[in-house]
């Protein structure tokens, strides 16, 4: 794709009222997105839905400086801008009625070719959330899927660490432009997403983290992937959204069940209820589903690439040599020890207990994982 190609693509992406389906159709109508540009408004109004105003629109030279700016910016931070026609486009998303016109992708990691499975929940995991959901990414790990999830708290970060440990790739796919992260507490994950998958959006550069975005972003999650599962959820959330989208996309759908007077088991256990998801008791209903079979190359899980204490920082290790001889350490007494004030130990330990090196356990007590 050309620069004067890419530039038109990204303006046409800016121009406000025009969705996805609209701005695939201008496309096809015109040839290119180019085209769309050298076109009167005359022209651009003999289009079915396109009124006086919307031509108007997308004429204004406004966009056009921000879509060269954009350009710029994304060629600098070494984003790819994939247009709904190329074939590095996700097939399975491809498919979708409002797949994006385009998406931006930060990551060596191709969106073609592969399994994904998609694994979203509540931020509020629980223990036994947080148990399931560590096992079923590492039964999956013979099968060799990208784990699509969010980003966020609870069980998409718990999700796509776990695929980092198990040596998955992981896409994470966020409600916002390239040049930031949200939540901010997760931008230490990024450089580890990074080696192991990639970022990926719809949205430009310098878009913020908008409430409606997000149901925008999980409908990328549902159309991305073949499967998608619902580890954790209240009757309502984020994830059942997800899950609904990819009922709606005639994908399959998966939730772990869990006790009736559990407030974070209720979305799943309706789901399962109304014939929306499967049950899924352990990855074996997933495989049996799906009809997948394991990977040629081995039948035993890849080994997850470790956890490299030097690679940590010096308030890290402070923390995990601290807890090394000791057992069921409170938090206080690890601020004390460690000398850091409680706040920052608090996100320390939450930083640590995602990438899997302690464990936390009732009455803010921590020991190592592996204790």
């Amino acid at each position: 794709m050309s620069e004067n190609e890419s530039i038109a693509l990204l303006r046409l992406h800016r121009i406000p009222g025009i969705g996805p389906v609209g701005a695939r159709k201008l496309v096809r109508y015109f040839g290119s997105a180019e085209g769309i540009f050298s076109e009167s408004i005359r022209s651009l109004v003999q289009i079915p839905g396109i009124g006086r105003i919307t031509a108007e629109k997308i004429l204004e030279v406004q966009h056009l400086h921000a879509a060269r700016q954009e350009w710029e910016r994304l060629r600098r931070y070494g984003i790819r801008c994939i247009p709904y026609w190329e074939a590095s486009y996700p097939q399975l998303l491809r498919q979708c009625e409002d797949a994006p016109l385009v998406l931006f992708l930060k990551g060596d990691i191709p969106l073609t070719g592969q399994r994904f499975v998609s694994i979203v929940g509540t931020r509020n995991m629980t223990e036994y959330g947080k148990r399931c959901c560590e096992q079923l990414v590492a039964d999956l790990a013979p099968y060799q899927p990208v784990i699509v999830s969010g980003l966020a708290f609870g069980v998409d970060i718990c999700a796509q660490l776990a695929a980092i440990r198990h040596g998955l790739q992981t896409v994470a796919c966020l409600a916002h432009g390239l040049d930031r992260v949200y939540p901010e507490q997760h931008r230490h994950f990024v450089t580890e997403i990074l080696a192991s998958g990639g970022l990926l959006t719809e949205f430009s550069l310098g878009t913020p983290p908008e409430r409606m975005h997000f149901v925008r972003r999980n409908r990328i999650i549902a159309g991305l992937s073949e499967a998608t599962v619902v580890v954790e959820s209240a009757s309502e959330g984020g994830s059942l959204i997800t899950a609904d989208l990819a009922f709606g996309y005639h994908r399959e759908v998966f939730a772990i069940p869990g006790r009736m007077s559990d407030r974070f088991s209720r979305g799943c256990n309706h789901l399962i209820r109304d014939q929306k998801a499967h049950l899924m008791q352990s990855v074996a209903d997933l495989v049996r589903v799906m009809n997948w079979a394991e990977t040629t190359e081995s039948s035993k899980p890849k080994q997850g690439k470790g956890i490299n204490y030097k690679a940590l920082a010096t308030e890290e290790r402070c923390i995990v040599d601290f807890l090394g001889n000791r057992e069921n350490i409170c938090l206080d007494d690890i601020a004390i020890g460690c000398g850091r004030p409680v706040k920052e130990t608090a996100t320390l330990l939450f930083m640590l207990e995602m990438k899997g090196l302690i464990r936390s356990m009732p009455g803010k007590r921590y020991v190592l994982a592996d204790n």
